[in-house]
């Protein structure tokens, strides 16, 4: 893997481990690609309001989602690289970005009863999952992306049963 960004407002630095998260974006990785992976990932865990604002500008939404991915890279699907040809608009060395809002997860943790941590690692799998070419538009690509996602918390070494169990009641 090329490399990893992460960026951690300020305001959540001392609660988020960047090495946590880099290992679940590894992680995410190792269990969701199935061909040979050498793209950079970035992270930026922030505010609701720059949620909003990235859900508006891109997504016509004006509210705070608890994650955004953009992938750059649209040859994926389902963890497979489905072309190795690129448009002059697709970079090639980078798989996307991801977005999260720390008090969405905060909130989520408390309503889900996952803990930030755990929470944490099942909304970062999931966004690298959509940059990993993988959906939930309907119900066999959901339950795809659900497996996997569980997964990649039992490969953490998390709770992957109170993940399930959360995952199932959303």
């Amino acid at each position: 893997m090329n490399k990893i960004l992460i960026n951690i407002d300020s305001d959540f630095k001392k609660k988020i481990s960047k090495k946590s998260m880099k290992n679940c974006i590894i992680s995410s990785i190792e269990c969701g690609a199935l061909n040979n992976f050498d793209e950079s990932v970035s992270l930026s865990i922030t505010s609701n309001e720059k949620l909003k604002d990235l859900s508006g500008n891109f997504l016509g939404k004006n509210e705070a989602t608890d994650v955004l991915a953009f992938p750059f890279n649209t040859n994926w699907e389902e963890g497979k690289l489905i072309s190795k040809n690129f448009d002059n608009y697709q970079n090639f060395d980078h798989l996307g970005d991801i977005f999260i809002s720390f008090p969405k997860i905060k909130d989520q943790a408390k309503t889900f009863k996952t803990g930030i941590q755990l929470e944490l690692n099942i909304i970062l799998a999931h966004g690298v999952l959509h940059l990993l070419g993988y959906d939930h538009k309907n119900k066999k690509m959901r339950q795809k992306m659900f497996t996997k996602t569980i997964e990649i918390i039992k490969h953490l070494k998390l709770d992957h049963i109170k993940a399930k169990l959360s995952l199932e009641s959303r």
